[in-house]
């Protein structure tokens, strides 16, 4: 009988076990779908898009993700990621700074999938935590957790027409274990495009130039990851990238000069450029979890370097006399970066404290030659040669304390102090100059979160550094008569912005900001005699008041539509140039459309309309820029294998503008080949073990050494 009983109770105890965890799995699932039903959180310090929640992101690459995010601009044509109504910003990787730009930029994001990440932090006003350089904000990815144990892959491969063909590929391989991980990815590409561009100069003289040229790139890029736990608390890594670049441009230019007496002279350009580009970048971490309550040391060190080697050579006929002359430059550059940091990470009941220490060190030499050739042979011309050396070092620490007050409430502080040493010097002239300053920059952020409203306040100073082109003196010439150069007198430019956002049922956000911009840089360009020259100074203030307002929602269960605007009003003053500013204004607006068309989801349409109408900005006037994108997507095999073809610009928009100067205007006409049709094709393979983490690393500097 006791045994009767003891199987009854048993089976009960079983019955009741499984109907527990079975109930448990079910809430999970209907936790994880209230989730995803939260495509829009904002924080104190950022706005967060769940890709996870975004039917419209599901099957794409990362840089296709984020023109899906609400304020992100992404303008393929011109290798730019921006937050509307703001300009320049960094992307990083699970808060590790990528510092690409362009082409490069791009083709790395191209190789992460939707699939992979998790989510994407929008920061508008960044804390004391990151690097105080940079123009207005940064773009966060954030990757999914614990990538699979055991062997797991991912094939990628993109074909693009354009006026020319051209394809990328790009591969990884990840092995996992309880401790040990390790990944090895391949990129290639090999792309062309063809840029039409016009540039006119008007004032006492004028200057009228075209250029029609074919841009081409080739990289092979391997990247290695490992990482090791050392024991339950410490973790060891190391990434180490390889890019093997080479680029290229062939370019015809025209150009009409009438000088002020009316006389005319015609120049026939044939330009042959190519150039190389290995670059090395080794970073290491160690991480060390200092409590279980979440306290935590890590420290990483980074360096990087490459050398570019460049040849140029050109062919300029000119029309009043019918004499060739033929010229080559070569040039070498050899940026070099190093830093090290450690954050010190402390949670306690009265609130999280954050701080660390910062080295960064910048050097680059730079060696142009540049040659006549006189039948056959080449004859240095040393006036026109140059070198440059530049070293520049900066230490930073900083300290942040934030703290959640009950459920509504949530604020963060922090204050961060820079020190730069900078030197440079150009032998061939036997120039120099050195500068140091030191600053402080604080930030403050706070929300409040009732129901379904939630509300922020923002603050951040930041300072916008050139970058080693801005400030090297090399002259890099067009033809004989024409160039452009950096300006090694160059100062940072600083920045302070406030905002104050909105965010209603994780669907609607919107924001207004003020943005005052001193001491700004930028490229100038003039007419001496028959040169056109192009030179970078500071030269101008902006003030910037704007307004951001985005909704997303799913109807009809088959239909998700984003929709988009931005407008803003600026007001500038100048100096160091004769120019007459205007107060600017801007709108713009998106439209963004994903139709599922069966029922699992497997088979989508999207369409795409992005308008920024004619703005002004300083003393320069935009003309409206329409686009349209559209294109299909498939995903099979249980959304192992996925397929897109998209048609972008489909009217192929020029950009155009118009700059005003006191005696001169200046006027710009391009295309750059931004109608495209691209298929790609991705295989993801690997089993669905237990899953483990992976560390990113932080080097927030190398993309000053463009």
């Amino acid at each position: 009988m006791k045994l009767k009983y003891i199987v009854i109770i048993s089976l009960f105890s079983t019955t009741i076990s499984a109907q527990i965890k079975k109930d448990s799995i079910q809430q999970v699932e209907q936790i994880n779908l209230l989730v995803k039903k939260k495509l829009l959180e904002r924080k104190a310090d950022r706005l967060i898009f769940n890709v996870e929640a975004s039917v419209a992101s599901q099957g794409m690459d990362a840089s296709e993700t984020l023109a899906n995010v609400p304020m992100l601009k992404v303008d393929e044509n011109m290798g730019l990621i921006s937050i509307t109504g703001k300009s320049t910003v960094s992307v990083m990787i699970n808060g590790r700074m990528l510092n690409l730009s362009g082409n490069a930029l791009l083709n790395y994001l191209k190789s992460i999938r939707s699939e992979n990440i998790a989510k994407i932090e929008v920061i508008t006003t960044p804390p004391s935590k990151y690097e105080a350089q940079g123009n207005s904000g940064i773009i966060n990815i954030i990757l999914k957790k614990n990538p699979n144990l055991g062997f797991s892959g991912n094939i990628n491969t993109n074909l693009i027409q354009r006026t020319y063909s051209g394809f990328s590929s790009n591969g990884s391989l990840s092995y996992q274990t309880e401790k040990f991980s390790s990944s090895l990815k391949l990129t290639y590409y090999d792309s062309a495009k063809r840029s039409d561009e016009n540039y006119t100069i008007l004032g006492t003289s004028q200057n009228y130039s075209n250029s029609v040229r074919r841009d081409m790139w080739k990289e092979l890029t391997p990247t290695l990851n490992l990482s090791y736990k050392i024991s339950k608390n410490a973790e060891i890594g190391m990434e180490y990238i390889y890019a093997h670049q080479k680029s290229g441009m062939d370019i015809v230019n025209t150009t009409k000069n009438i000088a002020s007496d009316l006389s005319e002279e015609n120049l026939l350009t044939n330009t042959f450029h190519r150039e190389k580009l290995p670059a090395h970048t080794l970073s290491a971490y160690y991480d060390l979890k200092l409590d279980s309550l979440g306290k935590k040391l890590s420290i990483a060190g980074n360096f990087y370097k490459n050398n570019s080697d460049t040849e140029v050579n050109f062919s300029t006929l000119k029309s009043s006399d019918q004499s060739v002359q033929d010229v080559r430059t070569t040039s070498l550059i050899k940026p070099q970066i190093f830093s090290a940091q450690a954050d010190l990470e402390l949670p306690f009941s009265f609130g999280t404290i954050e701080t660390g220490v910062k080295f960064n060190q910048f050097k680059n030499s730079s060696d142009l030659r540049y040659f006549n050739v006189s039948a056959g042979n080449y004859i240095e011309d040393l006036t026109r040669a140059n070198l440059f050396e530049y070293k520049e070092e900066n230490y930073a620490a900083y300290i942040s304390y934030a703290k959640s007050f009950g459920e509504h409430w949530e604020m963060k502080a922090g204050l961060r102090y820079e020190n730069t040493n900078a030197e440079s010097y150009t032998p061939s002239s036997g120039s120099g100059n050195q500068y140091n300053y030191a600053q402080w920059f604080p930030s403050a952020y706070v929300s409040y979160k009732e129901d379904k409203n939630v509300f922020s306040f923002s603050y951040s100073r930041r300072i916008n550094r050139p970058s080693m082109s801005n400030l090297n003196p090399f002259r890099w010439y067009s033809n004989p008569y024409s160039y452009s150069s950096g300006n090694p007198l160059l100062t940072p430019a600083y920045i302070n912005n406030w905002e104050l956002g909105y965010t209603f049922n994780s669907k609607f956000s919107a924001s207004v900001y003020y943005l005052r911009m001193k001491n700004a840089f930028g490229q100038i360009s003039y007419i001496d005699g028959l040169s056109q020259i192009g030179t970078y100074l500071n030269y101008y203030n902006n003030n910037f008041w704007g307004l951001n307002a985005s909704y997303t929602d799913t109807f009809f269960r088959f239909w998700e539509t984003s929709i988009s605007m931005n407008a803003s009003l600026q007001n500038s003053t100048v100096f160091n140039i004769q120019a007459e500013t205007q107060k600017g204004s801007s709108f713009s607006y998106s439209i963004s459309n994903t139709f599922t068309l069966n029922k699992n989801k497997t088979l989508a349409l999207f369409l795409n309309y992005d308008h920024s109408l004619p703005y002004r900005n300083v003393n320069s006037y935009f003309y409206s820029f329409p686009e349209l994108t559209s294109g299909l997507k498939v995903s099979l095999m249980e959304k192992k294998l996925q397929i897109n073809a998209t048609v972008t610009n489909i009217f192929a928009q020029r950009y155009r503008g118009d700059k005003y100067f006191t005696d001169s205007s200046q006027h710009m006409d391009n295309y750059w080949d931004g109608r495209s049709f691209r298929l790609s094709v991705n295989y993801t393979f690997g089993g669905n073990k237990k899953k483990i983490s992976k560390k990113n690393i932080n080097f927030e500097e190398k993309d000053r050494a463009q």
